[in-house]
């Protein structure tokens, strides 16, 4: 081993069995930290003695190890000679405490059921650091192991700095074979031609672990059908053809529990904790057994209390370590085969939120190209660090996440770290404004924005809105923590149309309430007003408490009159309007309409939104006769029909989505119960647009109090339990209780006059 290598091993050994980072042993050896980072990535090889003594006694190391560490460091680097043997053929010990695995397990025996088509006789088990590819290779050559057929291992060294070449890989294998005066071929031809001959004779299952790339594999896929090979690596080695592939993730969550129940004594064990226990470990093979065996090896350590230590991020890694097994040294091999430029993104994204991420996400944390981000994200797939999940879709688990984040923090400090996010922050809020602009009538979707994304629809908007919720909600919340309040206020703005596409989010509230906030700090009470109306909105969605959104209203109606601003003021009252007529209070309700309509009336200029919240108010407070009323709604319908594409927008939509439910009630008030029956019917079918449980279930009512009022019990009672089973994904403390109650009510009623 070159002297590098061996220093570099131990050292990290030494370092990850002490729980220390970089920082902490730097701080207590007075080595720098880039100097020991230096050691273990082997890019300084000769360190000076006075070096590897400081920090030997940092660790407290004793003689035999401070002994190994100056070794190590004397050893020269030398080149291996050509007939010298690298490769071992003793294969790990097979886990007495095996766990899970089951359905892949399954699938290999299946396929490496006897054959004569040789791609049935290679499987290339792959998978990150970790993740136990090597224990279940052993489990199933273990039960492919006939007495007829004979095993041959070879550990091909994939992640030394020296991986065994082809031509040492068959040398290895016609070693465990070769009869008695037959030396070692001497060149490639010459291994291929003796393996093939061997294996026309008799029949091997050969495990190949720890592939570094194609080249250790091909020449053994030479041997006859009969024989089969199984092959271990972290890359996917995607330039093999004609093999069967196996891609190992995380266990199952039972799995992972019964594993860790199999290695902790019960007597430390309290209910629970081995769940939790294995969710902070990934439900990762080697990060399970580690935690099993250090809980295990101290009788006084409960798992509670060790959870206690492993709940904190920065700890995680740090604890995830057991004599000479450490997920943060598996996690290294791994990492240090990366060129620059892909260590550079993978460290980098490990400031993202959200379970899956795209290219374009990862790219907007530096300004990459989103093309060279694929590739590198790629490589980082390839080596296991990341996880592709399908429509370039990317996920980094957990643990991984915090490895990268702490070589991040070492390589950009506090300041750099800081800046990425800012930069993908910024990224995504724009992204989310232009988004929402294109459910705005006041905003211009196509103007492309200096930072995020442009969108080419609403189609495209929508989707990627509802996507990248996960990225997009945390950044709000973040920009608002750092007081960022005009960005705050213009993305709410922006997305306070889309919100009623989206009925069923469930954070609305809190959304609109970063916004009122905001626009008190910039002490801007027109945008108060108008944030405070958008929390009247989400209130009545999300809460059951029907008197909140009322007292919102009026602050808001407060704010609206300070601020001096006409709409403003229509807009405060009519949401005041609304949230007095859902308690019933009618006169309340009537009155804070008619200072609607005169506020609207004298704004210089009514916004398209506005205006048709002045034409549907006018037309709901129309209290002189039904007919007057229902006139006016036909106006209005007209109007949004006939303007609705280039004036109004989704404004149109919800608009006459309200227009029908009032014309149902006015339609049966007065006893013309087949076109408040018709009404109620386009309601429903617009509602469903919506693609929400929410507005399905209101529109749906209407047409149940139609047919209600029109004597139709059956077709009332088909429609409610439409409109329950509609409801049956809401959480049943949400706002959407306040609907369920109310058709249960006319459920009962139904049922007691039947």
């Amino acid at each position: 081993m070159k002297r590098g290598v061996a220093i570099a091993a131990q050292l990290r050994t030494l370092r990850v069995a002490a729980d220390l980072t970089l920082d902490a042993l730097a701080q207590r050896s007075g080595v720098s930290a880039r100097a020991i980072s230096d050691i273990e990535r082997g890019v300084s090889t000769s360190p000076q003695r006075r070096t590897i003594l400081a920090l030997v006694e940092a660790f407290g190391a004793d003689a035999t190890a401070r002994d190994g560490l100056l070794r190590a460091a004397r050893v020269p680097t030398r080149s291996k000679p050509a007939n010298e043997d690298r490769s071992t053929a003793v294969a790990p010990h097979r886990r007495s405490d095996f766990s899970g695995r089951d359905r892949e397990i399954s699938g290999m025996l299946a396929m490496l059921a006897p054959s004569k088509d040789p791609a049935a006789n290679v499987v290339l088990v792959s998978g990150p650091a970790g993740i136990g590819k090597t224990a279940v290779a052993l489990e199933v050559v273990n039960r492919l192991n006939a007495r007829s057929t004979r095993t041959l291992f070879v550990d091909l060294g994939g992640f030394s700095s020296e991986p065994l070449t082809p031509l040492e890989v068959l040398r290895a294998l016609l070693r465990q074979v070769t009869r008695d005066g037959e030396g070692a071929p001497i060149t490639l031809d010459d291994a291929v031609r003796r393996w093939q001959l061997e294996t026309e004779t008799c029949v091997y299952l050969v495990l190949l672990d720890n592939a570094a790339h194609e080249s250790q594999v091909r020449p053994v896929m030479t041997l006859d059908p009969r024989s089969r090979v199984v092959v271990t690596s972290r890359r996917s080695l995607a330039g093999l053809e004609g093999v069967r592939r196996v891609s190992l993730g995380p266990l199952g969550e039972e799995d992972a529990v019964l594993m860790l129940g199999r290695l902790i004594p019960e007597s430390q064990t309290e209910a629970g904790d081995l769940r939790e226990l294995a969710g902070l470990c990934e439900h990762i093979p080697l990060a399970l057994r580690i935690v099993g065996h250090r809980i295990a090896s101290r009788p006084a350590t409960s798992t509670a209390k060790f959870l206690v230590r492993l709940r904190a991020a920065e700890n995680r890694l740090r604890l995830l370590v057991a004599g000479d097994l450490a997920v943060e040294a598996a996690f290294a091999l791994s990492y240090d085969e990366l060129d620059s430029a892909s260590a550079a993104l993978f460290r980098s994204i490990s400031v993202i939120d959200g379970p899956t991420f795209d290219a374009r996400v990862a790219a907007a944390i530096d300004g990459s190209r989103v093309l060279d981000i694929e590739e590198r994200l790629d490589d980082l797939t390839d080596l296991g660090l990341v996880e592709a999940r399908g429509g370039n879709r990317y996920r980094v688990h957990d643990l991984l996440r915090l490895f990268g984040a702490a070589h991040h923090k070492r390589e950009s400090g506090h300041r750099g770290v800081a800046e990425a996010h800012r930069r993908l922050r910024a990224w995504l809020l724009s992204s989310l404004e232009r988004g929402g602009s294109w459910f705005e009538p006041e905003r211009s979707p196509e103007t492309p924005s200096t930072v995020g994304l442009t969108f080419e629809s609403t189609i495209a908007a929508e989707a990627w809105i509802r996507l990248e919720e996960p990225h997009w909600w945390p950044a709000m919340q973040e920009a608002s923590r750092d007081g960022e309040h005009s960005v705050v206020v213009d993305v709410a703005d922006a997305l306070h149309w889309f919100s009623e596409l989206w009925t069923d989010w469930g954070h609305w509230q809190e959304f609109f309430e970063l916004a009122v906030v905001s626009a008190r700090a910039l002490g801007d009470q027109r945008l108060e007003a108008m944030h405070l109306g958008y929390l009247v909105w989400a209130q009545v969605h999300e809460t059951y408490d029907r008197d909140l959104p009322r007292r919102t209203a009026l602050l808001a109606i407060e704010a609206a009159d300070l601020s001096g601003d006409a709409q403003q003021r229509g807009w405060a009252n009519s949401y005041a309007a609304w949230t007095h007529f859902l308690l019933d209070r009618e006169d309340e309700a009537a009155e804070h309409s008619r200072v609607a309509i005169g506020h609207f009336g004298s704004a210089d200029d009514l916004d398209s939104a506005a205006e048709a919240m002045w034409i549907l108010t006018s037309a709901t407070n129309d209290g002189r006769s039904h007919e007057l009323a229902l006139r006016a709604f036909e106006d209005l319908l007209d109007r949004t029909d006939r303007d609705a594409r280039e004036k109004y927008g989704l404004v149109a939509d919800l608009t006459r989505l309200v227009a029908y439910e009032y014309m149902a009630q006015r339609y049966s008030a007065i006893e013309r119960h087949d076109k408040a029956i018709a009404v109620a019917t386009l309601c429903v079918e617009l509602a469903a647009q919506f693609a929400s449980p929410i507005r399905s279930a209101g529109a749906l009512r209407q047409r149940i109090l139609a047919n209600i009022a029109a004597g139709d019990a059956v077709a009332a009672m088909a429609d409610i339990t439409v409109a329950l089973a509609g409801l049956e994904t809401v959480p049943s403390d949400s706002a959407y209780s306040w609907h369920r109650e109310k058709l249960l009510a006319l459920r009962e009623g139904l049922r007691s006059d039947l």
